[in-house]
């Protein structure tokens, strides 16, 4: 759940201030994220895509990237949040955000 409002606050961020980028644009970044919402983590990573209409088409982007797949198959990644923020006067629309972590 944690990481996953983490995800989302940074999906929702990205889409209303029409960036893309894993720090936030006031300096945040995912350790910051995810440690506000209260995760204890020993181990965190994080995906980011936009533009993509769907999960299936975020997922095969991922997938096909070297970087990113191997974040997602990371053993030392044990749990995961994700989400997805629209808005549909930034330049991708959607946003989406894979926070990856171990506690």
């Amino acid at each position: 759940m944690q990481l996953t409002a983490a995800a989302y606050g940074h999906s929702r961020d990205m889409a209303d201030n029409n960036y893309f980028g894993h720090d936030s644009l006031d300096g945040r970044t995912l350790a910051d994220r995810v440690t506000v919402q209260g995760y204890r983590w020993s181990s965190l990573g994080e995906n980011i895509a936009a533009g993509y209409g769907s999960v299936r088409q975020t997922v095969d982007a991922w997938m096909a990237s070297e970087g990113h797949c191997a974040n997602m198959m990371d053993p030392r990644f044990t749990e995961f949040g994700v989400a997805c923020a629209r808005n549909d006067s930034s330049l991708y629309r959607l946003y989406w955000t894979l926070d990856l972590g171990r506690p």
